[in-house]
């Protein structure tokens, strides 16, 4: 036999110590019957295996073992309990009979000592006891967030009204992770009756196992303790990546160059990727363009919206459509609320370009000076237009002119024209002089001269 880890012989005393008179559930102790033997053992009592009897018989009870056949090295335990009505030295006897040819009989003495009425709270959660100095676990929750508000019941077990320190009555060290709920908690808890409180998970800072020891204390000496014990689990979170022909632009950038481009004319695509890497949706997307020659870029739609969820990824295309000539640059932002890992995010987006100013055709032709060749104030004159069948005479907005002055009596016979756009040209050259400043008739209009748009 064992009690209290302590092997126990026949005819020895098992002391259950003191226990305050009129308790509702009394002391209660475990005893072991075990087989050391080799050969299996039956415990024949009838009607219970083990008998009580004694002169305080009455104040002790037996929970009877759940076996009467002990194969060789089997145990079985029963429980005593000890509930003294009046104070003072309490006696029984416990008796279990066996097929142990050794000991048929085996004897123990049962002794306890009734105390004053005192109070004892103990805690418990719905049907769950927690033992003096024990835990209960709250669970799982995610960082910054909170479970759900669990219910303690605390319970007078002893015979004499339970007059609560405090307020507060109930403690938590550390406090923080789990939060206490004293409203309408009382000052006193009368013998037998009982009171609540709750305790809420809810985990801040590092993703990690948490705990807090939590005290009930009572007439000024006395407490119960436990600890409470929860996980916290990393919270989901969106993180925001953003990337144009794999080279990543999360922290902004400058996006290469669209180059050269006609004014009214519109660039190639470029494709700028945002990816959700992270666990949680990413909300309140936009797509701004907050400074620069803003009207000389366009944006499109964001493919995904303004929400993108976790490991979803959506485009969008930036275009360049110069409305002048010479270098034109702006920044377009992709803004979220949440895409830092559950922060707002921005990223500027730098993206430039160049207006085409002209592009160069070279005209030639046979000199055909009237006379005086060593003059220098006589020459060609080089008109251009996108009209077929033009009047050689410079207006400056359809047709133009540019003068090719003889020099040192050199007569020339091209000239690299600058268009300002792209398309067909057609072109005519006529001499000039000095004695014939209006000049001689034009050429005949050359074939068309097309200016690629690229």
């Amino acid at each position: 036999m064992q009690y209290n880890g302590v092997s126990r012989e026949s005819g020895s005393t098992l002391d259950l110590g003191a226990e305050p008179i009129n308790t509702a559930d009394g002391k209660t102790g475990t005893v072991t019957i075990k087989n050391t033997g080799t050969a299996a053992i039956t415990l024949p009592g009838s009607p219970n295996i083990v008998a009580l009897s004694g002169t305080d018989a009455s104040l002790f009870t037996v929970t009877q073992p759940t076996s009467s056949n002990l194969p060789a090295g089997a145990s079985v335990t029963f429980t005593l309990t000890f509930k003294p009505t009046t104070e003072g030295a309490k006696t029984a006897t416990i008796k279990i009979q066996s097929s142990d040819a050794a000991v048929g009989s085996f004897q123990l003495n049962l002794t306890g000592t009734g105390g004053a009425a005192a109070p004892r709270l103990a805690v418990s959660v719905g049907a769950t006891q927690i033992a003096a100095n024990g835990s209960y676990g709250m669970g799982s929750v995610e960082i910054d967030s909170s479970g759900n508000a669990v219910t303690f019941t605390v319970r007078n077990t002893g015979s004499a009204t339970a007059n609560l320190d405090g307020p507060p009555a109930v403690t938590a060290s550390p406090i923080g992770q789990f939060v206490l709920n004293l409203a309408g908690f009382p000052t006193s808890i009368a013998a037998n009756d009982t009171a609540t409180f709750t305790i809420q998970f809810s985990p801040t800072g590092t993703a990690e196992a948490k705990s807090s020891n939590i005290a009930v204390a009572y007439n000024s000496s006395l407490s119960f303790l436990f600890t409470v014990t929860g996980t916290a689990t990393p919270k989901p979170v969106p993180t925001i990546a953003i990337s144009h022909n794999s080279s990543s632009f999360t922290s902004g950038g400058s996006i290469p160059t669209f180059g050269v481009v006609w004014p009214t004319l519109t660039s190639s695509t470029k494709t700028v990727t945002i990816s959700n890497t992270g666990t949680a949706t990413m909300t309140g997307i936009t797509l701004s363009k907050p400074s620069g020659h803003t009207g000389d870029f366009t944006i499109s739609a964001f493919s995904g919206g303004t929400t993108l969820a976790a490991g979803a990824s959506g485009t969008f295309t930036i275009q360049f459509a110069p409305s002048t000539t010479g270098a034109r640059a702006a920044v377009v932002r992709v803004a979220t609320t949440n895409g830092t890992n559950g922060t707002a995010s921005s990223a500027d987006l730098n993206v430039s370009g160049t207006g085409k100013t002209g592009a160069d055709v070279l005209v030639s032709w046979t000199g055909t000076n009237e006379k005086a060749v060593n003059d220098t104030d006589g020459g060609y004159k080089v008109c251009y237009s996108k009209t077929s069948g033009f009047t050689a005479v410079h207006n400056g907005t359809t047709i133009f002119c540019a003068d090719v002055p003889n020099s040192g009596g050199t007569t020339p016979v091209s000239k690299v024209i600058s268009v300002p756009t792209f398309g067909d040209w057609y072109f005519k050259v006529y001499s000039y002089g000095k004695y014939n400043t209006i000049g001689g008739s034009p050429s005949a209009q050359t074939s068309a001269v097309n200016v690629p748009s690229t």
